[in-house]
């Protein structure tokens, strides 16, 4: 595995559990790509645990879990929040108190964890460029992996998170600086 991907397979990890899969059975890096933007993931497996966990706000809190990476390149808006192009991480926080779960951009690297396999890093620091409450449908059909979909149209693409029974679409929208 090339070191870049070895590094995003480790920084697309989860929440606080140790994985139980081997550094051979990692999950394989999957690359979306629509006009100006790429999504890189890994198809970790479906997880009701550690998902409920971010939804309900579980005791001890879940560590937000930077579950891919987000590259740009042209402006695009995200509920009319300009993001810049760039390398991004896409983030879930936990719901905290009266608070919900919530979907961040964050600028970042995902080059700047360990080789640990079977430990599950926080995302890595950076600034945050869009955060909003994440609103997941439940789907009568499983996901058995993560799974992001981009479907490029003439002004952006619609970004699709599918994760267990769980969905979420975000347009990111072509926009002038």
């Amino acid at each position: 595995m090339k070191p870049l991907a070895l590094a995003l397979a480790i920084s697309l990890a989860g929440s606080a559990p140790a994985l139980a899969q081997s550094p051979a059975e990692a999950p394989a890096i999957r690359e979306e790509k629509a006009s100006g933007v790429e999504v890189r993931f890994a198809g970790y497996p479906w997880r009701p645990d550690i998902f409920q966990g971010l939804e309900e706000g579980a005791t001890p809190a879940p560590r937000p879990w930077a579950f891919a990476r987000l590259l740009t390149h042209a402006f695009f808006a995200i509920d009319e929040k300009v993001i810049p192009p760039g390398h991004y991480v896409l983030v879930l926080n936990p719901r905290t108190g009266g608070l919900p779960m919530t979907l961040e951009v964050r600028k970042a690297e995902m080059r700047e964890t360990g080789p640990d396999m079977s430990a599950l890093p926080p995302p890595p620091p950076g600034e945050t460029v869009f955060k909003a409450p994440a609103s997941f449908t439940t789907e009568p059909q499983l996901a058995p992996t993560l799974d992001i979909t981009l479907a490029g149209w003439n002004a952006g693409a619609s970004m699709t998170i599918r994760y267990g029974n769980r969905k979420l679409t975000k347009d990111l929208v072509r926009v002038m600086p």
